[in-house]
């Protein structure tokens, strides 16, 4: 599978400048970087303005977990961001002032590529330009899951509905993590994942979960990242945004959190909000 992406600039702009990578949301099952919706493209809409002041924006793919096995969704995004670096002289893109921003799923690679590097695990081998340092220089994470394992162990139903992802976690018959991680209940006669855990099996899909949660990684030597939340939020609850943010800050790193009482799980936190989101990209790169 090709991995692609669109990039939004400025006519005008003759010499490299600052970029903003935009990861979308839904799960890692769900979405596309076209943004084709008016529900999801509310960031696009206006990532894309930030050209006039100077911003390339950068919408990319992923393949979903339909498509290939989590985390090849984290690997690509760390691909996307090498690629970028590697090509910056084409794109105009100067390679220290790349940021991201991701919303949902996409706050959470997002997430992992501001806070991991380095580890061959994590940052895979998808793409030519292995060389390449796949850090970038700031983060915006709106409603991000930052433990995936204590996400995976929570029940019960989420109403998403009118929120970004619509009703695709509805059902419960099958667990939202078990499409994530490609369980196979006929492998484990027919029990859930869920079940596996409490009986005190399926160790290695935890372990997965574990590895590849924003939450493990965080040090002080992280670029600055601004972590947003919903207080009304039915599928990400606000403790992944807190517990983050004080993590971070108990190591030292340049982080800032705001949340607004009356968000949901999107499609917005409200103009004011992301306003302060796209301020703080333009400001740190």
């Amino acid at each position: 599978m090709n991995l692609r992406f669109d990039v939004y600039q400025n006519p005008a702009q003759t010499e490299p400048g600052p970029c903003v990578v935009y990861f979308f949301g839904g799960g890692w099952m769900d979405g596309d970087y076209k943004q084709r919706t008016s529900q999801k493209a509310v960031y696009m809409r206006d990532l894309a303005e930030l050209t006039e002041r100077g911003l390339t924006v950068v919408s990319a793919s992923y393949r979903l977990v339909q498509q290939a096995a989590f985390p090849a969704c984290v690997h690509d995004a760390k691909a996307l961001i090498r690629h970028l670096k590697a090509h910056g002289h084409e794109y105009l893109i100067d390679p220290a002032r790349v940021g991201v921003l991701g919303n949902s799923a996409g706050a959470h690679l997002s997430a992992m590529v501001a806070l991991t590097h380095g580890d061959p695990e994590i940052d895979g081998r998808v793409g030519d330009d292995l060389d390449q340092d796949p850090s970038v220089a700031a983060a915006v994470l709106y409603y991000g899951p930052s433990d995936l394992v204590s996400m995976a162990r929570s029940t019960g139903a989420r109403d998403t509905s009118g929120s970004e992802v619509d009703d695709i976690f509805a059902s419960d018959d099958v667990g939202m993590f078990e499409v994530v991680l490609g369980y196979d209940r006929s492998r484990h006669d027919g029990r859930s994942l869920e079940r596996l855990w409490t009986e005190g099996e399926g160790q290695d899909y935890l372990e997965v979960l574990r590895r590849f949660s924003p939450i493990t990684h965080v040090s002080g030597a992280h670029p600055p990242i601004l972590i947003l939340h919903g207080g009304k939020d039915a599928l990400v609850p606000l403790a992944h945004s807190e517990n983050l943010y004080d993590a971070l800050v108990d190591a030292g790193a340049d982080a800032t959190y705001l949340t607004y009482s009356r968000g949901a799980h999107g499609p917005s936190l409200g103009p004011e909000v992301d306003a302060f989101a796209y301020e703080f990209l333009i400001s740190r790169l």
